[in-house]
């Protein structure tokens, strides 16, 4: 397998695993049918809280990878630094999302694009009622990981083929478990840090890294 796939592999798994949860719509939407609905005023960005940084270990096809999510301003700014080696190849790269552009980097290569776009990731924060429904969320109760009270969520979303479960902690993915038919990817929250201060060179492009706008 040439590298270029396995870093292709790697990068899919970096966008389907990390989501974020607690949704909030309208009031007019707040059932127990609806997950996406929420009592609390409309939320600063994606996720509950300024900032935080998740250390996870992915597996998938019978592999581990190390992943690392660091956030601030409620998720307006995003890196996800992920770690892996396949079969012999080291894999390292960083996907920065911030100002309406994701930032891809190869750290091995030294090398990057960039798009415009908001983060890949599946903002329950601000879901639609009809994206609920579409995507068949559903509240399966609470339970306890690394501390915190999460919310367990289930999701059946027909379209994409994706069948699973998350535990969140104020918008935050801890712990997923999702199937894709050809593909399963466990995301497994190893340490959690609620609110640190994040320096803003965490969300900048080093200067040795090429960029490609596409």
């Amino acid at each position: 397998m040439k590298k270029n796939n396995l870093l292709s592999l790697a990068i899919m798994a970096s966008l389907v695993m990390l989501f974020s949860c607690k949704s909030k719509t309208s009031e007019t939407a707040a059932t127990s049918e609806n997950p996406a609905a929420s009592e609390t005023a409309t939320p600063k960005g994606k996720y509950a809280i300024k900032s935080g940084i998740v250390e996870y270990k992915t597996q998938m096809m019978g592999m581990d990878m190390k992943q690392t999510l660091t956030f601030d301003d409620y998720g307006q700014k995003e890196a996800t630094d992920m770690e892996a080696e396949m079969m012999g190849v080291k894999i390292h790269t960083v996907t920065i999302t911030k100002d309406g552009f994701i930032y891809t980097l190869d750290m091995e290569k030294k090398t990057g694009t960039k798009i415009s776009g908001k983060s890949p990731d599946i903002d329950f924060e601000n879901l639609s009622e009809e994206m609920v429904k579409d995507m068949n969320l559903k509240k399966e109760g609470t339970e306890e990981y690394l501390g915190k009270t999460c919310e367990k969520m289930s999701i059946d979303y027909t379209k994409m083929k994706m069948k699973g479960t998350f535990l969140v902690y104020k918008g935050v993915a801890l712990k997923s478990e999702t199937d894709m038919g050809t593909m399963k990817v466990n995301l497994i929250g190893e340490k959690f840090e609620e609110n640190p201060s994040v320096p803003a060179s965490k969300f900048e492009i080093p200067v040795d890294i090429k960029i490609i706008e596409n």
